[in-house]
């Protein structure tokens, strides 16, 4: 038998197995304030049955007592950190000047980003990159972590129907996103069923943090966007991780490295990566439409006003600023793409390179002014 102390850390892990051990750290809070301990492990299966269980009490949440870290795949800057962190610093350093990189820095940032993209987030995936630099390896690990996945909707699933839903939505998130419609229609996977027939399976994904959902919103915005009237029926399904959704796309890895190559690359592997990156940072998801297919891939409430984002790998025009434009405050709009920091006054357009999305994220999230 060891000595408990609180010179070691005490760790729980896989703490949804026992819900005992959640109710244990209010009375080592009370009882033993000096001792460091942790419980890590999935609360899916605890989330779902403290909503659906009829006498809670059976399941003590310790209010004020616990405090809560929601763990992500490593996010762009955290990748960058390990693979680079002097050019992270300068990039951290352009972002809060409001200046663009030089432009052989620019360039090494770039291939960086589509470095990430292609390998995602996924601790051990990164360590297996920067260890072997090497493609095939961290694709094996994807591989194998997707695999995984599908595993634990067998686990935590409560039965063989919801099982099977859940991994027909899973399976089907880039097919989903990759035709003109973007918007998730279960009713095109599975004839005869409606979103309403999966609820439990969206639930599991979401609680899991598998998939985030984007909602959908039109015309005018009203603040805040969570009492917003939104469209039934109508959103959009991101992967957790960017490297699964490439896993899942099929597409060559080698497509990230090669010029010709990027420039046919769909934008919805950024735009994932976007979503992914605002969701780290607490960012609740939505994106706008209007008439004559005008959108907006996301949109961010900043306080007082709505800020749109548009993301794209290419420089183009915000086709779509007029008609939000028209329902909504003139104020400012964000574009996201391959192009360098840039701020254009007269159209209040904020140009942000896609390897400084992090540093936009986490202004957005702390309501830090842009401009």
């Amino acid at each position: 038998m060891k000595k408990i102390s609180n010179e070691v850390p005490l760790v729980f892990d896989e703490a949804q197995q026992c819900h005992q051990v959640l109710t244990s750290l209010k009375y080592f809070e009370q009882d033993y304030k000096d001792f460091p301990v942790i419980a890590t492990g999935s609360m899916v299966r605890l989330s779902i049955k403290h909503e659906n269980e009829k006498n809670r009490e059976d399941i003590f949440f310790s209010v004020g007592k616990i405090k809560s870290v929601n763990m992500y795949p490593m996010t762009f800057d955290e990748y960058f950190m390990n693979a680079n962190s002097v050019l992270l610093e300068r990039i951290k350093t352009s972002y809060n000047n409001k200046l663009p990189l030089e432009e052989y820095e620019h360039e090494l940032a770039l291939n960086a980003l589509y470095e990430y993209l292609s390998i995602g987030g996924f601790p051990e995936v990164v360590v297996t990159f920067l260890d072997t630099k090497s493609y095939v390896d961290a694709a094996e690990i994807i591989k194998e972590v997707y695999d995984n996945y599908l595993a634990d909707m067998d686990t935590y699933n409560v039965s063989n129907e919801t099982i099977l839903k859940t991994r027909n939505i899973y399976n089907h998130i880039f097919s989903q996103m990759n035709k003109d419609n973007k918007n998730f229609k279960i009713s095109q996977i599975d004839k005869g069923k409606s979103n309403r027939d999966y609820f439990n399976a969206y639930q599991w994904l979401e609680l899991a943090r598998v998939v985030y959902r984007c909602i959908h919103l039109e015309g005018k915005v009203d603040l805040p966007l969570m009492k917003q009237q939104k469209t039934e029926g109508l959103f959009r399904l991101y992967l957790s991780d960017v490297g699964m959704f490439v896993h899942q796309s099929h597409v060559r890895r080698s497509d990230f490295f090669v010029k010709e190559k990027r420039n046919v690359l769909s934008g919805i592997f950024f735009e994932n990566y976007v979503a992914d990156e605002l969701a780290a940072k607490g960012i609740p998801l939505y994106y706008w439409t209007g008439k004559n297919e005008s959108e907006f891939e996301f949109v961010v409430d900043n306080g007082d006003v709505a800020i749109p984002i548009d993301v794209k790998k290419k420089s183009r025009k915000l086709n779509s600023l007029e008609k939000f434009r028209q329902h909504n405050k003139r104020d400012i709009a964000i574009k996201i793409s391959a192009n360098q920091y840039g701020y254009d006054k007269e159209n209040m357009i904020l140009t942000i390179p896609l390897y400084e999305v992090f540093l936009l994220a986490q202004d957005l999230s702390q309501g830090v002014s842009l401009i």
